[in-house]
């Protein structure tokens, strides 16, 4: 039965959405404002775009769900999501957003990769493309599986159903505004996610007789040292940690944002903004699901809790009226929209711009012509994502572990020397990005195996497998050109740290000053 106050907040919630895509964004001319919103993006958007982006339904749904499971032991995977997350911002976003400006004002990261390396057989840009689109395709999968369990647990919808109804949310405004309707919506929405996490495990709390029973009754829940069966954590533990922080360098959507920060001045505040709601967003969501058990228990509902990944949706039904169950239930769908949203614009910005066949087909056309083939193809991508949801469905928390491990491991190691390693070359770049997503893809599909080393997530041996490879290729084969040098002495510091070069802080002019097509 449908509950008319949670359909009523549900709705005001999408129709702020579409007006901040209507009403707040300027009109989408040239696909540098549908890809990078003219690199103009503020302080606060910018931050809690980042933060916005790097949570998604796995926030809400598979990390309650494995702290409710296995206890405090996941606090590894907080630690480890915030440092590398602040990293990520000290060492990639200044000098990435400076790189790609200098390299003929990049728009993504696999035509930055061909700029950066002086590729002229497009083998960089279309393997880097392929890649991206391959585990966005899962990235936006489980936003659609998170959406299809909150729409199916609130309004009694069939999965299915659900998974085509959280498409066609998504991609709405993300169609009609592009990259800064997306990061303005993802503004606001970050303030929904975060109030919701904390009202949350907040109220269990001050509702229970004893909040963290689950210690008590089980010593090893409570001790981040040990499992929840009691038994000392191992390196499969720490390694899986691990990997979700390395894969923040690989992830194309929060790089995107750093290319499109109004200045690097910004970066410092944005950063400290972005890294501390972060830590709020993972912190409250790890403490949700250490107090759900004994909030449920106290309740007599503990026993129907089959799916732990439907933690956040029992516990907002059962402890709050309807229109504050609907409020908190927005927070829900906003980090599943916020993510959802960012990927199918990436995407479908990499497959307009980088993929060889459409982008014969693009250069031929207008720039207000691009921006059209870019929203067709964001929604085949959408669709192509919804269909792998409704035929092959999986948890959220496995569609995740996957599409985030695959893609940093495809473009972290790459990333990181391509931005600061002169000798890196061509070879290095192609090896990276193969060997990183194929050992990836080998740890995303296999379980189990001697001490349980292929439950590693997927970017910790795909950092430790490809980088060395590309190390290894790189030191096999030529040196770069003298062009590609230079270029990178004009980008990064010399040995005194003082800029040879300064690039301009308004690079969405560059296109037209070279004469190119926008």
């Amino acid at each position: 039965m449908i509950d008319w106050w949670t359909l009523s907040v549900f709705a005001a919630y999408f129709a702020v959405l579409l007006g901040i895509a209507v009403i707040r964004v300027r009109p989408v001319r040239t696909m540098s404002d549908y890809v990078l919103a003219g690199r103009r993006l503020g302080i606060f958007t910018s931050a809690m775009s980042v933060g916005s982006s790097t949570t998604s339904g796995w926030t809400f749904l598979a990390l309650p769900a494995l702290a409710f499971s296995n206890g405090t032991v996941v606090g590894w995977t907080l630690l480890s999501l915030v440092v590398f997350i602040w990293v990520n911002w000290v060492v990639i976003a200044k000098r990435l957003r400076r790189y790609t400006i200098a390299a003929g004002d990049s728009l993504t990261l696999p035509d930055f990769y061909e700029r950066r390396f002086g590729d002229t057989t497009g083998v960089l840009r279309t393997v880097a493309s392929v890649i991206t689109v391959f585990f966005v395709i899962f990235y936006v999968s489980s936003g659609l599986v998170a959406g299809a369990k909150l729409l199916g647990t609130v309004f009694g919808l069939d999965e299915n159903l659900g998974v085509l109804v959280t498409l066609v949310a998504v991609a709405s405004y993300t169609f009609i505004g592009g990259f800064l309707a997306v990061s303005r919506t993802d503004a606001f929405q970050a303030i929904l996610m975060v109030a919701g996490l904390i009202i949350l495990p907040t109220t269990l709390i001050l509702a229970t007789s004893d909040p963290f029973e689950a210690g008590s009754a089980t010593p090893g829940f409570m001790n981040p040292f040990t499992g929840a069966n009691n038994d000392p954590i191992g390196v499969v533990v720490l390694a899986s940690a691990l990997g979700w922080g390395l894969g923040a360098f690989g992830a194309q959507r929060v790089l995107q944002r750093f290319m499109a920060i109004d200045s690097e001045g910004s970066i410092p505040r944005s950063r400290n903004a972005s890294v501390a709601w972060i830590f709020l967003m993972y912190g409250f969501a790890i403490l949700l699901g250490l107090v759900a058990g004994p909030a449920l228990a106290d309740m007599g509902l503990l026993g129907g809790t089959a799916d732990p990944e439907r933690i956040y949706l029992v516990t907002s039904e059962v402890f709050f009226y309807p229109i504050v169950t609907g409020l908190l239930l927005t927070a829900l769908i906003a980090a599943v929209m916020s993510t959802a949203d960012s990927q199918l614009l990436l995407a479908s910005a990499v497959a307009s711009d980088d993929m060889p066949f459409i982008r014969r087909l693009a250069r031929a056309v207008s720039a207000g012509a691009r921006v059209w083939l870019g929203r067709i193809l964001l929604l085949i991508i959408g669709v192509v994502a919804a269909a792998l949801s409704i035929y092959h469905p999986d948890s959220v928390l496995n569609l995740v572990s996957y599409a985030w491990g695959g893609m940093g491991a495809a473009f972290g190691p790459l990333t990181i020397m391509a931005l600061y390693w002169r000798r890196f070359n061509f070879w290095g770049a192609l090896t990276a990005m193969v060997v990183g997503t194929a050992a990836a893809s080998v740890w995303g599909t296999l379980g189990g195996g001697p001490w349980g080393i292929w439950d590693i997530h997927p970017a910790t041996p795909g950092f430790a497998i490809g980088a060395p490879a590309a190390i290894i290729a790189t030191l096999l084969t030529p040196k770069p050109s003298p062009e590609v040098v230079e270029l990178f002495d004009k980008v990064n510091p010399n040995p005194s740290g003082i800029l040879t070069h300064t690039t301009s802080t308004k690079p969405h002019t560059t296109r037209a000053a070279r004469g190119r097509a926008p």
